[in-house]
């Protein structure tokens, strides 16, 4: 499978560093193009990739073409890369807010397959959702949740459904990380040095999602486990259980929503 990655970024690189570290895709068999030489060059000298500095030659050599460029310089590279791309492609784009009817007015019965990935690919344990367009095949969605897969979890969701998907887990980093800054304040103000409140703070987020996970519990049932009668969590949870922190974060994704919504239209 040859690979053709069009744009250079955090998310191109983390596309690119997934694939090649899990063995998906052979570095020889991976093509990159990105409007910075310096990306360039970085993407090369650390993953072995090849570069091509030319869009259309590097879609017309690739089964895969990953679209990882801005939002806002989309339509111009769909354009430039549109006489090249033919049904022997397959086309996943990471642009976010561009719809798969927007991407198929350029490239017109071609297989397209859109995707919201998120920051924490970047280390491998990313969330990605995809949805896959008209004309694609079984095949083809094999071949989106394996490339997919080498940097976090995968999960297929309706377009209608992206808006949700990119206040949730394509915004979400930002807002768990402005949840876990106010913990780290809160150590501080009880006493604990800066790096030791990070360190605690930290490592609990982290230790608690991986507990849910590798557990299969619910987080109601996790606060049920750590609540003793009378004890500590139960006298923080008479705070934290307040309904006005529900209603904070559904307003917090609703606003994330709307915004895609209208960046989308």
């Amino acid at each position: 499978m040859k690979v053709g990655v069009i744009g250079g970024g955090r998310m191109a690189e983390a596309f690119v560093r997934g694939i090649v570290a899990s063995g998906v895709v052979a570095a020889d068999d991976v093509v990159v193009n990105d409007i910075s030489d310096v990306r360039c060059d970085l993407l090369q000298g650390s993953y072995g990739v090849t570069i091509c500095r030319d869009n259309r030659a590097l879609v017309a050599g690739a089964d895969v073409v990953i679209l990882a460029v801005k939002p806002q310089g989309l339509d111009a590279v769909l354009a430039e890369i549109a006489p090249a791309v033919t049904q022997a492609n397959l086309v996943i784009s990471i642009a976010a807010g561009k719809h798969l009817a927007g991407i198929g007015a350029f490239l017109e019965a071609v297989r397209l397959v859109r995707v919201m990935p998120n920051l924490p690919a970047t280390v491998g344990e990313g969330m990605s959702v995809f949805c896959m367009g008209p004309g694609t095949s079984t095949s083809d969605r094999d071949t989106v949740v394996r490339l997919l897969s080498s940097f976090g979890k995968v999960h297929e969701l309706p377009e209608a459904q992206f808006d949700a998907v990119t206040a949730l887990s394509g915004s979400g980093p930002a807002f768990f990380a402005h949840y876990l800054a106010e913990f780290i304040a809160g150590g501080c103000d009880l006493g604990l040095d800066r790096e030791a409140a990070t360190l605690l703070a930290t490592q609990t987020m982290l230790g608690t999602a991986r507990l849910l996970t590798e557990q299969a519990i619910t987080p109601a049932e996790l606060v049920k486990a750590v609540c003793s009668k009378k004890g500590t969590t139960e006298a923080g949870m008479q705070h934290l259980g307040s309904p006005v922190l529900g209603e904070i974060v559904r307003a917090t994704l609703d606003a994330a929503a709307e915004r895609s919504r209208e960046l989308s239209a």
